[in-house]
């Protein structure tokens, strides 16, 4: 049987791809983000965030967050994995895509963007689909269609209807939510890849406790597998953004570190949807449920403010051996 042989835990997304000077002109497009209402974050944010966005402060933070990026390329080197299992979901849905709650892309390969050569631009939110410039630097990476069929098979045999996709879409590649390892967590190193997708859209998001469980499948899913396979599975997101909040994050990081799966169970819907980002905490929430009842260590949490109105990100990085 194939070896679930580490959980992997990391923050993705252009905090991480962004040198710390770049973060003032992501914080420029908080402004104009429609998803939130700057101002009134601005009126209620909590005081001292001057001192958090001094560009020292984020040097420091984006310093650490190396750091921890490189303890866990060490520790995925040292599982000698044969195969990742990511755990995310689709950041841009088009207005006429379906919207699974879950769902595996089963390709024997896919397209990928290499990310890190290009400088994110933050006014790409604001762009619809159809009038996106053409993705560049593109290569193709492997898929795992077996052990894809057997992760659908296996969840719904255990009361989950899973979708699946045999390919993407002409000219799409793979969101970088999904593809975010191979430049940040594996040191250069190629390895097949089944994207597992989970949902942050309302109203298709799944409860906590849903997440939870979906998990513990997968888990299974993998474990039960005829192989011999070592697996590792990686919760791609997280936590709190594109506004922080600490005291959540820190609720769920506990929850992770001791195992809680009452807490993970019973998060908030509506505090998890405080912020467009930050159900994709729920990611974490269906990995700790798949290597239960392992624990979580937490490598850093760095909460990377990067505006007065509290915008920024609760960069976080931990694992499951």
């Amino acid at each position: 049987m194939a070896t679930l042989a580490l959980g992997i835990g990391s923050s993705h997304g252009p905090t991480i791809q962004s040198t710390p000077e770049h973060l003032a002109k992501l914080a420029d497009g908080d402004k104009r983000d429609p998803r939130f209402d700057y101002q009134t974050l601005l009126d209620r944010a909590k005081p001292g965030l001057d001192k958090e966005i001094d560009i020292r402060v984020i040097r420091d933070r984006h310093a650490a967050a190396r750091i921890a990026l490189k303890a866990l390329n060490n520790r995925i080197a040292e599982a000698n994995l044969d195969i990742l299992v990511v755990v995310s979901n689709t950041h841009r849905v088009p207005s006429t895509g379906v919207h699974p709650v879950f769902g595996v892309l089963r390709a024997a390969d896919f397209p990928v963007v290499r990310r890190a050569e290009q400088p994110f631009n933050p006014d790409l939110r604001f762009v619809e689909d159809e009038q996106r410039p053409p993705a560049k630097n593109i290569v193709i990476r492997p898929g795992h269609p077996n052990l894809a069929n057997h992760i659908i098979d296996h969840m719904i045999a255990s009361g989950f209807d899973v979708a699946c996709a045999d390919r993407l879409p002409e000219d799409t590649p793979l969101d970088d939510a999904f593809t975010y390892p191979y430049e940040w967590l594996l040191g250069g190193k190629t390895l097949p890849l089944v994207p597992f997708n989970l949902s942050r859209d309302l109203p298709n998001q799944a409860y906590p406790k849903r997440c939870y469980e979906a998990g513990i499948a997968l888990g299974q899913a993998i474990t039960s597998w005829t192989s011999d396979a070592r697996v590792g599975l990686v919760a791609s997101g997280g936590l709190s953004h594109q506004v922080i909040d600490e005291e959540l994050d820190q609720t769920v990081i506990q929850a992770l570190k001791t195992g809680d799966r009452d807490m993970l169970s019973s998060l908030n819907r509506d505090r998890l949807n405080g912020s467009p980002g930050t159900p994709e905490i729920l990611n974490w929430v269906a990995v700790a449920g798949a290597l239960s009842p392992r624990c979580m260590t937490l490598i850093d949490y760095q909460p990377v403010y990067r505006s007065l109105a509290g915008t920024g990100h609760g960069l976080t990085f931990g694992y499951w051996d």
